[in-house]
């Protein structure tokens, strides 16, 4: 029945010079064949939920383990598909002795040392790198807009330049990112985030620091009514004008206050995941998509903003059962309406 499907989003999305992937979860990818099956189907790229971050990769200071994160690349050779590393920078999912014993004098030798053996390990066989997820955080009242993390108490901003030199040091070929949420809405709070992360790319790039590319993750909400298709194409063309690319790197529609009725939820997230896509797509600043997992079956957003009803969110492209639901088609009418890179 495979091969009568219509092609599938990657497929869609490589007419136009985009790409389309998918977050896997390292469990998924090792208990769920069926699951798997339709990876390549769907996609052209992947990501690893967590077999990436610190606490899988650097469970102890002198001990990695890159076992997960090779599953994941063993699965993409075998069907040709591009892999994305996600995250050398992070302030959450760190090991207990990161957290424990970063201090002033020792972190900018242990983030050099991380991210030489991380990224040196993968060197040529990663597209991207967000080389630091999750940055910016105005709400935390710095006049730089940053975020309060481990790596800015321990090094100040510039741990953001050491980070992405020693990631142009290691795997000088892979695309280089600043990934981040928030930036979606029409709304004062995203408007200053939106500000906050262009700010700091124009600092970074003034500095000659070797950012690349902008990581927009897209968590949507599907109730929300001020997405602005003008915000967006203006945050497009924001980016471009710094000379950096944009990809979408984490898209789902959570269906949280969305009816129970499966038929009406599945609609309302497609409309609202078309008319964030859209103006996205509408330029040539976008490179493509990803969405954070391929399935239902596996979300997130069930532990994370589970519904109030107790039902199983429905924010992706693949219902449980795998098949493609209205988000797909919806999906897949915007790559077809996309202009040619």
């Amino acid at each position: 029945a495979a091969a009568r499907l219509p092609p599938g989003l990657q497929a869609r999305a490589l007419r136009k010079n985009l790409f389309y992937g998918a977050a896997i979860d390292h469990g998924v990818l090792t208990s769920d064949p069926a699951f798997m099956a339709r990876v390549p189907a769907e996609c052209g790229m992947v990501v690893s939920e967590a077999s990436f971050k610190w606490a899988e990769l650097h469970p102890a200071p002198d001990t990695f383990d890159f076992r997960q994160a090779e599953a994941l690349l063993a699965f993409a050779a075998r069907h040709q598909l591009r892999t994305r590393g996600h995250a050398l920078v992070w302030h959450q999912a760190n090991p207990a002795w990161l957290e424990q014993s970063l201090r002033p004098d020792n972190a900018e030798r242990i983030l050099n040392a991380h991210i030489a053996r991380v990224a040196g390990h993968f060197r040529h066989r990663l597209m991207h790198w967000d080389v630091v997820n999750e940055a910016i955080d105005p709400a935390a009242g710095r006049k730089d807009g940053l975020r309060d993390t481990l790596w800015l108490r321990a090094l100040g901003p510039r741990y953001l330049d050491i980070a992405f030199q020693a990631c142009a040091a290691a795997d000088p070929m892979a695309l280089r990112v600043l990934n981040d949420y928030g930036l979606d809405y029409a709304a004062p709070d995203q408007d200053r985030r939106r500000g906050a992360l262009l700010d700091l790319l124009a600092g970074m790039l003034a500095r000659g620091v070797p950012v690349q590319a902008v990581g927009t993750q897209a968590h949507l909400e599907g109730v929300r009514r001020d997405l602005d298709p003008r915000v967006l194409e203006r945050f497009c063309a924001d980016v471009a004008s710094l000379g950096l690319k944009l990809l979408i790197t984490e898209m789902d529609v959570r269906d949280n206050g969305l009816p129970a009725e499966i038929e009406t939820r599945d609609a309302e997230v497609a409309a609202h995941g078309r008319a964030y896509l859209e103006p996205m797509l509408a330029g040539r600043t976008v490179l493509g998509v990803l969405s954070w997992g391929l399935s239902d079956r596996r979300t997130w957003l069930d532990d994370s903003f589970p519904r109030q009803d107790g039902l199983a969110q429905r924010p992706l492209p693949l219902d449980g059962d795998l098949q493609r639901k209205p988000l797909w088609q919806a999906m897949a009418q915007v790559f077809d309406a996309a202009p040619v890179r």
